[in-house]
């Protein structure tokens, strides 16, 4: 069925050329319609119009009479797209009943289905009913605004931020939660690396990593291997985390079966094969995901609260008088002031500070995080695997508190902690636990039994100083910790030791408005040894005009764990050669010995392209060149590079990217995430999604999204600017919410289409008035005639078609144009031709034959 569509704009050569006139009359018309729907013709004065000489001096009018009578759609059943200030919410099909103004639809808002839209009914000064009765939002809501599309069935509410909970960000209720499709994947990262040196010596490496995994039903499969080959030709594989697992909903938790690791949050994390059962904290809501303080207070009467963080406000609500409890703040980790203005009905304000500091092990009042698990011991060494069942739990409590403890038994190993964290607010957020260990070493060691105890602390101070983290933690003699107890007891080379005390912190410190300060440090020792483990990293980073500037010190391990310290600057310019490009020159000493750097790097295509070119000299004077390219494909990314020095030659090169298989066929694209989409525009190449800005389809229309949030509400927005106009998406954006390690399938319908544009005239040469309205044969509307007798039309039907004009009700001032789409000349997507409209009465089999024109 042919059909117009208006929504996508002309090329600008032909907006601004030959068009002009055409799109002139549609400005006019496309602030005029829709208001002509719902009000009568007569409130237009049409004297505006101006009309070719010969023709009626209301034609004008008759055909804004006739384009107002015009009524889109009927009251019934719809399925629409909802969108809440602006964002995508979902489609549903709702009921539409004629408007009692006599302006249009209007859609039957229900209780149910705005409490789905995230409305907070405290700040509802009448409450929400109970039955599915039509709800007036505009009445309900001072401000709020209900529009309604019926040529996009698209409906927008407008609610204010006050009347909506905080944190409906991406958040859906679990009835929109999407297994996705069954389908398999590989992820693959290969490298290879050829060096020739000056004594003849050849030198090959290659790297193969493979991530696959499989998705049916419900259950998810992976596994990661790896392939290796040494300098030497030794050839290496190795597995690791091969695990099926699932979705529990109902527990807010995921199953895992096979090889992986457990959770580092309590005990130390080490592999094993086996079962766990552990909640997900991505399936809260984002407020209730990460610790934020409860707010308390007391209000005179009916009270706005509003919280600011840094003078900016970050909630608002209403509360009735008396004692109130905010407790679904999101803020964030890290440490900071809420300020909280509380404004009474009779304009009394007042206000109050409310400190807060977060720590990782700090969960909301109320909120639960457990794990338990059960199996076997599952190291990359070569040891014994003891079975072992381990639980932790943890609880949000009252009072800005979180209690939290598990057990660890094992073979020849039990342990237990216990510990709180507690959010101080301005002396900063602190939290201190203990654990109890006996280890069965066998041997001439026994039995040996200890305690370590942690503490915690993290703050930011006034003077722009954050304290993101700090530990110490103290063990006595006879503490080891599962992992510890493993290696000992088989006597592994890599057990240092009995460990006594590891001191961790993250300091980072502003200074002026363009400089920073960070420092992260660890340091370990040893009982019955001098020995002693630091690292530590620390930067300056500051701007003078254009120029970065970056002084570094670090101090790291070898794999003979003997220090490295480096200490470094490094310059940084930004260059302009019609492209962005950066200049950089490092000065480094490491180890007492000094070398320097001066590199180039830039990209092209868009980015897509990148490259790094760089020259080296240390202090033997040994120089050393190398050149690098990275491209980032819609199938993968690739690189490769060449460096050269008076004693080496080397090459290398690298690949990475994902194949998956689904129901349909094979797609390629970059290596994927956790959770993906597969977006499926049928039969149309060459299309983009916005928040992957590299991938595009393939010829069978099918792109992979590699990174998508779980139990979230992700927007895919199709990139339709470079879309031929011969190609229609009726609905370019679509919001889908995985499950965690899904691929959902998101399809968009699209439609080829044949685009006209017609100069439409009477025998006589003159153009048909303004306003005059095209159909094909079955009478659907196609387009509107505009200035100086040009239309839009897009049909389905490519061939010999009968396309009918009328401008008023009189039989005389109606006509016909016949016309074959496939002779006509084609310009940027666009065919264009000038006919005679004949009368009706006219041979359609002789029409525009001679008369016919090129645009």
């Amino acid at each position: 069925m042919p059909r117009l569509d208006r929504r996508r704009p002309l090329p600008s050569r032909l907006r601004l050329a030959s068009l002009s006139p055409l799109f002139g009359g549609l400005l006019i018309l496309v602030p005029i319609t829709p208001a002509l729907a719902d009000t009568p013709a007569s409130l237009f004065q049409a004297g505006f119009m101006r009309q070719p000489p010969g023709q009626a001096a209301d034609a004008g009018a008759l055909a804004l009479q006739s384009l107002a009578a015009h009524t889109p759609l009927t009251a019934g059943r719809y399925r629409v797209a909802l969108l809440v200030n602006l964002t995508p919410f979902e489609e549903r099909e709702l009921e539409f009943h004629d408007g009692s103004d006599g302006r249009g639809l209007q859609a039957c808002l229900t209780s149910d289905l705005l409490r789905a839209l995230n409305l907070r009914e405290q700040a509802l000064e009448t409450p929400l009913p109970d039955d599915d009765r039509c709800v007036d939002l505009a009445a309900l809501i001072p401000q709020a605004r209900v529009d309604f599309d019926p040529s996009q069935l698209r409906l927008s509410l407008s609610i204010p931020q006050i009347a909506l909970r905080q944190d409906r960000s991406g958040n859906a209720p679990e009835v929109r939660w999407d297994t996705g499709i069954n389908a398999a994947f590989i992820n693959y990262q290969a490298s290879a690396q050829h060096s020739r040196r000056r004594d003849g010596r050849n030198e090959s490496s290659q790297d193969l990593y493979l991530s696959s995994g499989i998705n049916l039903g419900a259950w998810r499969l992976r596994s990661h291997q790896a392939l290796r080959e040494n300098l030497d030709g030794e050839r290496r594989w190795s597995r690791t985390d091969t695990y099926a697992q699932r979705d529990l909903p109902g527990l807010r938790a995921n199953l895992t079966l096979g090889e992986t690791f457990t959770g580092g949050d309590v005990f130390r994390s080490f592999a094993f094969s086996g079962v766990r059962v552990a909640s997900d904290q991505d399936m809260l809501s984002d407020a209730m995901q990460q610790y934020a303080p409860v707010i308390r207070g007391v209000a005179q009467t009916r009270a706005k609260i509003e919280v600011l963080r840094n003078g900016f406000a970050i909630y608002s609500t209403y509360v009735a008088p008396g004692a109130y409890v905010i407790d679904d703040l999101s803020v964030g980790s890290g440490h900071g002031e809420l300020e909280v203005v509380v404004t009474e009905s009779d304009g009394q304000v007042s206000r109050f500070i409310q400190p807060y500091s977060s720590l990782g092990s700090l969960l909301r009042e109320g909120v639960w995080r457990y794990t338990t698990t059960a199996g076997r011991y599952n190291g990359a060494e070569h040891l014994d695997k003891p079975q072992f069942w381990q639980g932790t739990l943890a609880r949000g409590g009252t009072w800005d508190t979180t209690l939290y403890g598990g057990l660890l038994a094992s073979d020849y190993y039990r342990a237990g902690v216990l510990g709180m964290a507690r959010d101080f607010g301005s002396l900063g957020a602190l939290s201190l636990d203990v654990t109890d260990a006996n280890t069965d070493l066998s041997g001439t060691l026994g039995q040996v039994q200890g305690q370590s105890f942690a503490l915690r602390y993290g703050k930011s101070f006034q003077t722009r100083t954050s304290l993101r983290f700090a530990g110490y933690r103290y063990s006595t003699e006879g503490y080891r910790d599962f992992y510890e107890a493993v290696q000992q007891r088989n006597a592994a080379a890599r057990f240092a030791g009995s460990r006594r005390s590891r001191l961790e912190a993250s300091a980072y410190q502003n200074v002026g408005q363009r400089s920073s300060l960070s420092l992260t440090l660890s340091q370990e020792d040893y009982w019955r040894s001098n020995y002693q483990r630091r690292q530590y990293q620390l930067q300056y980073n500051t701007r003078l005009g254009e120029l970065g500037v970056n002084l570094f010190a670090s101090q790291s391990l070898s794999a003979r764990h003997t220090d490295n310290r480096l200490f470094g600057l490094s310059l940084s310019l930004p260059l302009d050669f019609g492209r962005p490009h950066t200049a950089t020159f490092d000065l480094q000493r490491s180890n007492g010995q000094y070398s320097e750097r001066a590199s180039l790097q830039g990209g092209m295509l868009d980015d897509r392209l990148s490259y790094h070119a760089s020259l080296s000299s240390d202090q033997n004077n040994r120089k050393n060149g190398g050149l690098s390219l990275a491209y980032q494909g819609s199938k993968g990314s690739y690189g490769a590079g060449y460096s050269e020095a008076s004693d080496y030659r080397s090459l290398s090169l690298n690949a990475s990217g994902s194949v998956l298989a689904h129901a349909d066929g094979i797609a390629l694209g970059s290596y994927l995430g956790e959770t993906t989409a597969l977006v499926h525009v049928p039969d149309v190449a060459d299309v983009g999604v916005q928040n992957a800005s590299s991938a595009r389809t393939d010829a069978k229309g099918y792109l992979l999204i590699p990174h998508l949030r779980p139990y979230r509400s992700n927007s895919l927005v199709l990139d339709t600017d470079q879309l031929s106009p011969e190609v229609i998406i009726d609905n370019a954006t679509q919001q889908v919410v995985p499950r965690r390690g899904a691929v959902v399938k998101a399809s968009f319908d699209a439609r080829q289409v044949v685009r006209m544009v017609l100069t439409l005239q009477q025998p006589d040469g003159r153009p048909l008035p303004f306003g005059a309205q095209v159909s094909d044969a079955q009478g659907q509307a196609l387009g509107v005639v505009g200035q100086a007798g040009q239309t839009l039309v897009a049909t389905d039907e490519p061939g010999l078609q009968h396309l009918h004009v009328r401008w008023s009700d009189s039989d005389i001032q109606r006509c016909q144009v016949t016309l074959n789409a496939q002779t006509m000349p084609l310009n940027n997507g666009y065919r264009m031709q000038t006919l005679d409209c004949l009368p009706d009465d006219a041979d359609p089999a002789h029409a525009n034959d001679p008369q016919e024109h090129a645009l």
